[in-house]
């Protein structure tokens, strides 16, 4: 089956993981297109793309007008033709030449919907445990899939529940509890490699202590606008704010 990879970009060049990950989609065995989505970015992550799209055929450069990446998303989706949707992370990488042939091998199973098991790109005991407790309480047990697990769709099913929710965060957790009215994840037999460049740069303890009172907030209701503004902290990470 033919899959459509969306890749959602805005100010990608800091995190140095564009190069890497298109460079790692092009190298992909299988039937594919990749549609980059970039809002007005303030470094070149446009020229970047178009580079790549001057080379190679299956990438495609989306200019778009989105305020947030589930916009972004949702325009690449519409652009898409694919049976099957990958909604790519954009600091993430996918395994190596074969993530196509396993995401064939996952859908095989009967579910209509995945993702790929999570690890970081550093190594440490807490985020060791983060990425297990991601692939082994929150995808198997409660379905849930974050963005960084790269989770792959069926296209009708995607359409039913009207794509990707039009959230500045926790978008990934909604379109989680609607996908699961058709069927549980599956858990694929292959491992993406995900940044860890805000444990980094906000130190592993302090960010880990933020996610989880974001996560808290959203069971509270409070509004997602707010909840990402706290998030990003000027950063312009999923959304690009105007803090004048």
């Amino acid at each position: 089956m033919r899959l459509s990879i969306i890749l959602p970009c805005l100010n990608e060049i800091r995190h140095g993981y564009l190069d890497r990950i298109l460079t790692n989609l092009i190298a992909q065995n299988g039937e594919k297109e990749i549609i980059t989505v970039v809002s007005t970015s303030d470094d070149s992550t446009d020229v970047v793309l178009e580079s790549y799209a001057e080379q190679y055929p299956e990438v495609k450069v989306l200019r778009s007008l989105a305020k947030n990446r589930a916009q972004r998303l949702n325009d690449g989706i519409a652009a898409s033709t694919g049976e099957i949707i990958l909604l790519h992370h954009p600091a993430t990488l996918l395994p190596d030449r074969i993530a196509l042939e396993i995401v064939d091998e996952a859908l095989a199973s009967g579910s209509s919907w995945g993702a790929f098991q999570h690890t970081f790109d550093l190594s440490h005991w807490l985020l060791h445990f983060t990425s297990w407790y991601s692939n082994t309480v929150r995808v198997k047990q409660k379905g849930i899939v974050y963005l960084d697990h790269c989770p792959f769709i069926e296209r009708r099913v995607l359409a039913q529940i009207g794509n990707v929710p039009d959230l500045d965060i926790f978008e990934d957790t909604v379109l989680s509890d609607r996908l699961r009215q058709f069927s549980k994840p599956v858990l694929a037999n292959g491992k993406v490699i995900t940044s860890a460049r805000r444990f980094r740069q906000r130190g592993i303890y302090r960010h880990a202590m933020l996610n989880q009172l974001l996560k808290i907030c959203y069971h509270c209701n409070i509004e997602p606008k707010w909840l990402n503004r706290f998030y990003e902290q000027k950063a312009s990470i999923n959304v690009k704010y105007d803090y004048k």
